[in-house]
């Protein structure tokens, strides 16, 4: 497992593990629940930590990067 990214709040790892599953990727979510014990853990464990397979880190970049945030929708 790798970890891509690493949030303050459970509740922004779980926003990009949602993006990421309906990609089909699966996600692991690392330090959720001491966080959401005593929140000012959250530094001293470096965040709660998004992983992925290790062959699923480049996909992840690349969805990542394509990913403007944006719907088509709004664009017009």
């Amino acid at each position: 497992m790798k970890t891509i990214a690493a949030f303050t709040k459970p509740d922004d790892a779980h926003l990009l593990r949602l993006r990421l599953e309906a990609a089909g990727i699966e996600v692991y979510i690392q330090d959720e629940n001491i966080v959401q014990i005593d929140p000012f853990y959250s530094n001293a464990l470096g965040g709660v930590k998004v992983q992925v397979a290790d062959k699923d880190v480049e996909a992840v970049r690349e969805l990542l990067a394509e990913d403007t945030g944006i719907s088509p929708e709004a664009e017009e």
